[in-house]
């Protein structure tokens, strides 16, 4: 394949952790059927406008340009019979969208058709309601994906959205990442440009708003995939005006700074153990139930991303673990840190099953990071959720362990809300 030029940009998940994206970094898969891969490595294929994988293999759909510059439409020989109909007489629209879903589901539209089959009744309850006698009551779709165990998410053209979160004990991540942001102050549905939902597994998705905010959960060995796809999802603004030299003698910098005083060495030292043992600690409980449990998705830190940022900026950094355990003790706060000495969170500190720390002194350590804010305490609280650090727990301390857990979870709650950035907003979306 040549080329890919399009201005669309599309991640799809397939089964056997095989998945199709592009983004402005260019076109990225991995493990795709046989017949999909030998297509884009052949001759035929110029330029990738759209694709989607499907829950068994050999299920795909490749919306492309030839070598002779015309739009093609090819598909794999295990989608639906009756959408195998469908493709066969429909205009090869460069347009095209199309996603493939559990039990033969499926939807596919362009300026000139839309089809759908099999959908969860919700999801087409709701397609229903905005297709009247007269036309698109809301417009036409404009994003549609769902998985398996009833999650859903469905936006129109003018901004209507639908979605379904998925039965009980189901799509964690993605139940999360909702709630949040339909939490933050000024937060309007309306932001998010691309969502898709995996098709073959519950709590595998990804997510993408306008300012380059982004959430995402996948499996280990496609998280650089993800992760780039998502960094690399909006085109680059070029620099029009060279920067002059600066002949002052002063120094400049871009980046901003807090308004509260620089945190002394020594604390920003215990923060960089803490956090360093902390990240080992949970690290090695991770890998140890990953030895006996089928591999989990997780969440990938949702960071902003704007379309004129650094494209250089350094990866995350991931500390291996030597050796997998189970948590049977917790991370506390140094204790050259816990010293508030109010009343109240004295008392609160000396209970004897508590993580001996209150706001004031989480607040303290936390700010030696340098990173401290709204969002940066938010993927912070993630790793102290109750359910999920007790998954990482040794049987016999677990329920110990969630307390503990529970606790700094509260804690930091507090602190995020006394950012001022966390109060409920109208999303404009509606839960069905």
């Amino acid at each position: 394949m040549s080329g890919t030029t399009s201005n669309t940009s599309f991640f799809s998940f397939g089964t056997n952790d095989s998945f199709i994206s592009r983004s402005f970094s260019g076109l990225n898969y991995h493990n795709l059927p046989s017949t999909l891969q030998d297509l884009l490595l052949g001759s035929t294929v110029s330029e990738v406008h759209w694709a989607a994988l499907g829950p068994v293999p050999n299920s795909w759909i490749l919306s492309s340009k030839d070598s002779s510059g015309k739009n093609s439409l090819r598909w794999g020989s295990s989608i639906p019979a009756r959408l195998q109909a469908v493709l066969t007489k429909t205009w090869h629209s460069p347009h095209l969208r199309a996603f493939l879903g559990p039990d033969d589901s499926f939807i596919i539209w362009h300026p000139d058709l839309i089809r759908w089959a099999n959908l969860p009744p919700s999801l087409e309850d709701a397609l229903q309601s905005w297709l009247t006698p007269s036309g698109w009551r809301v417009g036409p779709p404009r994003m549609v994906t769902w998985g398996p165990d009833g999650a859903f998410f469905a936006m129109s053209e003018y901004g209507d959205v639908v979605y379904r979160l998925g039965d009980s004990n189901s799509w964690e991540i993605y139940k999360e990442t909702v709630e949040e942001w339909k939490a933050e102050k000024g937060f309007v549905w309306s932001d998010l440009v691309f969502i898709a939902l995996d098709s073959t597994s519950s709590d595998q998705f990804i997510a993408i708003r306008k300012d380059g905010t982004w959430a995402g959960s996948i499996d280990d060995v496609n998280e650089d995939a993800l992760e780039t796809f998502a960094l690399n999802f909006f085109a680059r603004a070029k620099t029009k005006h060279k920067s002059k030299p600066n002949t002052s003698g002063q120094t400049t910098s871009s980046i901003p700074t807090s308004a509260d005083a620089r945190p002394d060495a020594a604390t920003q030292a215990l923060y960089e153990k803490w956090s360093t043992d902390t990240a080992m600690m949970l690290a090695s409980a991770s890998a140890a139930i990953g030895g006996s449990k089928p591999k989990a998705p997780r969440k990938l830190q949702v960071r902003s991303q704007s379309s004129s940022s650094d494209a250089s900026t350094p990866p995350l950094q991931r500390n291996p673990s030597s050796s997998s355990k189970l948590l049977t003790t917790f991370p506390y706060l140094p204790s050259t840190i816990t010293t508030c000495a109010l009343t109240a969170c004295s008392i609160l500190k000396s209970e004897p099953d508590s993580i001996h720390a209150c706001q004031h002194d989480v607040e303290k350590l936390l700010r030696a990071s340098g990173l401290y804010s709204y969002e940066w305490l938010r993927q912070e609280r993630l790793r102290w959720h109750p359910d999920r650090f007790g998954r990482l727990c040794e049987e016999r301390w677990r329920e110990t362990g969630k307390k503990l857990a529970g606790e700094m979870f509260k804690l930091m709650s507090v602190l995020i809300e006394k950012t001022g950035d966390g109060r409920e907003a109208n999303s404009g979306g509606r839960d069905v």
